[in-house]
């Protein structure tokens, strides 16, 4: 880090306090993660915003534990204090800790000053890349789906058991076991209660009416806050491996390729959409695709349907979806057919059901 950043860091930083840190632990903050030793303190000189604080045990063996942190957005100068719980293999939070203690050790917080290493912003590249990647995710954003003081953890892909579970209710207990409150919404009933016929075959069709009322009932009419809960989900996966992330990550952009009503409406927000779509799916590594998203054909079968539904007479959606197809065959080294004319039998087929 330069002299001159640095100074401009240390009248606006924020620093985190980790006591008692145990050996062998992984400590993470964004896009970097070290291996801490017996006198580490903590990170200082932190950029205010939002930050992703993770760590995960080693064992004696070298075998590396589950992945857990927390988001945080941090103040300007403000010094958070963390301590190490070693029962738990977790870490207290200031409200488990003496506030007496919490307000000495603020006030002496220049005694840690060497044990504390220094955000990583040399090269700033990755400040740059963690700012593009959560741009969009807002304080109440995190109060609200992860109200558990910011905390996500690793929940192993159940996918394998999935199909053993019928009860669709135990499934969402698991989750909010978690501690994940993302946005509840149903592709498959993506029209309003008491809705005709036609009505349900066209929201069938077209997903634009549970966008709208997402977006009412959720987001304070702000898709950019929308955008904020496809970026949460996505960091919830790419970073603590959390599976509920991505099934949310996966509804959010099924859902957002599906509504060609709403794109001729605010073809600003899908520009938005496929901007942090192209920027996450460069943030995949290569195997990630090929494991992940190509799971069912789903980045096939997505991009697909937006081509499909992206209106003709928006030339700026055109083009930035054309950007968005070059990027995706490029990285990945992927073939995709021009599309062709649709065969009858890959035609939808609209049939009427009756919901309570």
């Amino acid at each position: 880090m330069n002299q001159e950043l640095a100074n401009q860091l240390f009248e606006v930083g924020a620093f985190m306090l980790f006591l008692d840190a145990p050996p062998n632990l992984e400590f993470g903050i964004d896009y970097n993660a070290w291996g801490i030793g017996p006198l580490f303190k903590g990170v200082k000189l932190i950029p205010p915003g939002l930050h992703f604080i993770y760590f995960s045990t080693t064992s004696k063996e070298g075998i590396q534990g589950i992945r857990t942190g927390f988001f945080h957005f941090f103040e300007s100068k403000e010094i958070l204090v963390r301590e190490w719980n070693p029962e738990i293999e977790d870490l207290r939070d200031e409200t488990d800790l003496d506030p007496d203690q919490v307000e000495r050790l603020r006030s002496n917080i220049r005694e840690f000053d060497r044990n504390m290493g220094p955000y990583p912003l040399d090269p700033p590249i990755y400040f740059q890349r963690w700012k593009k990647l959560t741009g969009y995710i807002t304080p109440g954003l995190i109060r609200r789906i992860l109200p558990n003081n910011g905390k996500v953890s690793h929940l192993p892909d159940k996918s394998s058991d999935e199909s053993n579970i019928r009860d669709k209710r135990l499934g969402k207990e698991i989750e909010r076991e978690e501690g994940m409150e993302f946005t509840h919404f149903d592709l498959r009933k993506s029209f309003p209660k008491g809705a005709s016929g036609d009505e349900i075959t066209r929201y069938s069709l077209d997903k634009s009416w549970l966008v709208k009322d997402l977006l009412d009932r959720a987001y304070h009419n702000d898709y950019k806050v929308l955008l904020g809960e496809m970026q949460l989900s996505f960091v919830c996966l790419l970073m603590a491996q959390n599976f509920s992330g991505f099934n949310q990550w996966k509804q959010l952009v099924q859902l957002l390729c599906s509504c060609p009503q709403l794109m001729e409406e605010k073809p600003d927000m899908f520009v938005e959409f496929m901007d942090v779509l192209e920027f996450q799916l460069d943030e995949c590594p290569d195997d990630f695709f090929r494991d992940i998203l190509s799971e069912n054909n789903f980045t096939g079968v997505m991009l697909k349907t937006l081509q499909h539904n992206i209106p003709g007479s928006e030339p700026k959606l055109v083009s930035r979806y054309t950007k968005l197809k070059r990027f995706i065959v490029k990285k990945f080294e992927w073939d995709m057919p021009e599309e062709e004319e649709e065969d009858e039998d890959d035609a939808p087929v609209i049939v009427e059901m009756e919901y309570d």
